[in-house]
């Protein structure tokens, strides 16, 4: 509250602060973070209530910055809630409820972090409640949530971005077509994992005119890499950062890549050199089960 109060302070010194028109407190309310507008400005008064509310304040909800620390039982929020509001309790999936709750259908940029007690209820949810969204950042998901996920695709026509810890091991070919056939404006896809035959051919196959795919360390075949290229024509942007299954300075690579405006493969190489010294003498280790 420290901080929202310097700021209508600064704002305006003449003006008492309940006083203030609501669209002009919403308009200084949108340089505070999701902690503040939660638990401190509605607790100044009336009209700090109204303006913290504002469903124009929550459509950017990113949950992922500082999430340990702030999601965590002893953490500065859930202290916050106890305080203020008789929370005894506070989890991640409440307060995902109460900033869902506060938008009103309009959040249009969603960030969850990799606290998710019930994927699949807080998946279902955010499909039901935010049918307007145009960017979604997800955690890792189990495998049948990740299967689900297709599912939930067209609940979202809006979408043009979509990021994912963990590439879906199964399910990705589905996926790209559920995002090709009811997102007609979708146009980058941020993920990594073991890229197969299948998620190649289902790059090329539904989403021809992805505009921007990052794939870093993933687990990536020449191959593979080679079919996206000829076959995504409208990339502008590719980056394949540090992965396994092609070397940074394959020529055929890069005469392919050369047409693409932002064209990044730095540290990528054919064989984990790693997993590569232990198969020639030592124990073998799944350095790379994590994207596999």
């Amino acid at each position: 509250m420290g901080e929202a109060a310097a700021l209508l302070v600064g704002a305006d010194r003449a003006v008492p602060w309940a006083d203030m028109e609501t669209d002009c407190l919403a308009h200084v309310f949108r340089r505070l973070d999701l902690e503040d507008l939660a638990a401190a400005a509605p607790l100044v008064c009336r009209g700090w209530r109204r303006a913290a509310v504002d469903p124009s304040l929550w459509r950017a909800l990113d949950l992922r910055r500082d999430h340990v620390a702030r999601f965590m039982p002893w953490g500065a929020l859930a202290a916050a809630f106890a305080r203020r509001y008789g929370v005894p309790r506070f989890a991640l999936a409440g307060f995902l409820r109460l900033c869902v709750a506060r938008a009103r259908g309009s959040a249009d940029d969603l960030a969850l972090p990799p606290l998710l007690a019930s994927p699949a209820a807080d998946l279902d949810r955010i499909s039901l409640q935010c049918p307007r969204l145009r960017r979604l950042a997800l955690p890792q998901l189990p495998a049948g949530d990740e299967a689900r996920l297709a599912e939930l695709v067209p609940r979202w026509p809006l979408l043009e971005h979509l990021e994912l810890d963990a590439k879906p091991s199964a399910s990705f070919p589905a996926l790209a077509a559920q995002l090709g056939r009811h997102c007609p404006r979708f146009a980058s896809l941020k993920t990594s994992g073991a890229v197969k035959p299948e998620d190649a051919a289902a790059l090329v196959r539904s989403l021809p005119r992805l505009r921007s795919l990052c794939l870093d360390r993933s687990y990536l075949p020449r191959q593979e890499l080679l079919t996206i290229l000829a076959g995504c024509r409208g990339l502008r942007e590719l980056s394949a950062r540090g992965c396994v299954g092609f070397d940074e300075g394959d020529e055929e690579v890069a005469r392919r890549g050369a047409r693409i405006e932002r064209f990044d493969v730095g540290g990528s190489k054919m064989i984990d050199e790693f997993q590569d010294e232990l198969a020639a003498g030592d124990e073998l280790c799944d350095s790379y089960v994590d994207v596999m």
